[in-house]
């Protein structure tokens, strides 16, 4: 209980700060994401899920690197934090031998990070509430995860905190979840 306490206003510090952080970082999208990825694959081989990254729609034919970083100017510790939500989620609410596919795109020149996940999904009725505040789908999974119900609600609040970007989410019940995030800068 007192890890779960700690870990709550841990959380409930970082939201308040989201009020005062700069958001003019240039930050690399690819650098960043391995940096999340790396850091959570400890979590995904204990779960037993892979974790998969792709790239789509990067291609550049004028530039000189083909493969160019796609550059996002916000905050690089409220992104950082955002993609480790997501990913942290995708992880905990999977099975055993489920993946996580993480992929960078691009749509004309947005940028677009999409979480997919082959894990529990979530129940239609709560799709619309699931970015509140403390609120958990599952609260008998309280325990088995150790969450605290803020992860999405500070993702919908770092999202918000970058002009022009949004989220969208598909999810099926028994199927897995589908989180994009777009930047239109």
């Amino acid at each position: 209980q007192n890890d779960k306490l700690n870990r709550m206003v841990k959380t409930l510090l970082d939201m308040s700060e989201l009020q005062s952080v700069a958001r003019n970082d240039k930050i690399e999208l690819h650098s960043l994401i391995e940096e999340v990825l790396t850091d959570l694959e400890p979590l995904a081989q204990e779960k037993n899920v892979e974790l998969i990254q792709k790239n789509q729609n990067l291609r550049d034919e004028k530039a000189e690197n083909k493969t160019a970083d796609l550059i996002l100017t916000g905050s690089d510790i409220l992104i950082y934090r955002m993609l480790y939500n997501l990913v942290e989620n995708a992880i905990k609410y999977n099975h055993k031998g489920g993946e996580v596919v993480f992929t960078i795109s691009k749509m004309n020149d947005y940028p677009i990070v999409i979480v997919e996940d082959t894990g529990i999904g979530i129940p239609k009725e709560d799709l619309d509430r699931i970015f509140e505040r403390f609120y958990r789908v599952d609260k008998s999974r309280s325990k088995l995860t150790g969450g605290t119900g803020l992860g999405l609600a500070i993702v919908k609040h770092i999202v918000a905190k970058h002009d022009n970007a949004h989220i969208e989410l598909d999810s099926e019940l028994g199927t897995g979840t589908t989180i994009r995030v777009v930047f239109e800068q």
